[in-house]
């Protein structure tokens, strides 16, 4: 027994002081995406001739303010604005990859298993994911594993709740853009058919009545709606990383060996990010 001790405590690395941190940036598949979609549309306009029919400042007026004014007297204000940098975020790149806290919650493991909560202690304060922070200070201030099973997952499922709420924003504004944009269509159908007495008139009218609908459309589908998806892939994916961090913390609390909860911990994520 000694020995084994003896062994462990040799194989004691410090935790990484820089690994793993937050990715920095931006998400060049997203950045591409955009960029290729409106490149795309912006060809195809001017292939058609006139391109500057489709530029109309009342049209996006009416699209934007009324998108805006529904979002604000759907939600409260507070909550809208913090969808901002949660917008920006869907730009970026994945801010922590599940792989890289396997080696680093094994390491925990073999310095808890040989040093106790001394050591673990040391290493709490330099721990730069939350979830993994206070699951490790729990450890370290002894509580039981049901108690801290309990605690997880309610963390997990508040985080849950806190990502879908701010979808929940995103898809309601895709939803308002096209009524809105369907809004401006008839209004300037409403305005053509007052001088349709003047035939020469009816043509131009009603393409600046149809660009209302189009911006509806691209601000729906190219902007928001992509940004609901990619938003909702990474509450998955930050949900397995959740679960995956759980185990290795219910892991070190119960001293199973570092191995075990490698493997563990490598059953809950995608064969191409095991460790």
């Amino acid at each position: 027994m000694e020995n084994t001790l003896e062994k462990e405590a040799e194989y004691s690395p410090q935790i990484s002081r820089d690994a793993p941190k937050k990715k920095s940036g931006m998400d060049i598949g997203t950045l591409l995406g955009v960029l290729s979609g409106v490149l795309l549309i912006v060809i195809a306009i001017i292939g058609g001739g006139s391109p500057d029919v489709f530029l109309n400042l009342n049209s996006a007026l009416i699209v934007l303010g009324g998108t805006t004014a529904t979002t604000f007297i759907a939600f409260p204000s507070k909550r809208i604005f913090m969808m901002i940098p949660v917008i920006i975020n869907a730009f970026k790149p994945e801010v922590y990859q599940p792989t890289e806290y396997v080696e680093e919650i094994v390491d925990l493991s073999t310095l808890y298993r040989s040093g106790g909560t001394k050591k673990l202690e040391t290493e709490e304060e330099y721990l730069n994911h939350r979830f993994l922070r206070n699951g490790i200070s729990m450890v370290v201030d002894g509580y039981s594993s049901r108690e801290m099973h309990e605690i997880m997952d309610r963390e997990l499922f508040s985080m849950i709740e806190r990502h879908n709420s701010g979808q929940k924003i995103l898809r309601f504004i895709a939803v308002q853009a096209p009524v809105f944009g369907m809004c401006g269509t008839l209004i300037g159908l409403i305005q053509m058919l007052m001088h349709v007495d003047n035939p020469s008139t009816i043509g131009p009218s009603l393409a600046t009545a149809l660009i209302t609908t189009f911006y509806g459309l691209i601000l729906a589908n190219l902007v928001v709606t992509p940004i609901v998806s990619k938003l909702n892939t990474r509450t998955e994916s930050e949900t397995m990383l959740y679960k995956a961090i759980r185990v290795g913390i219910l892991g070190i609390h119960e001293k199973a060996h570092p191995q075990k909860i490698r493997k563990i911990m490598n059953s809950l994520l995608p064969p191409d990010q095991q460790r």
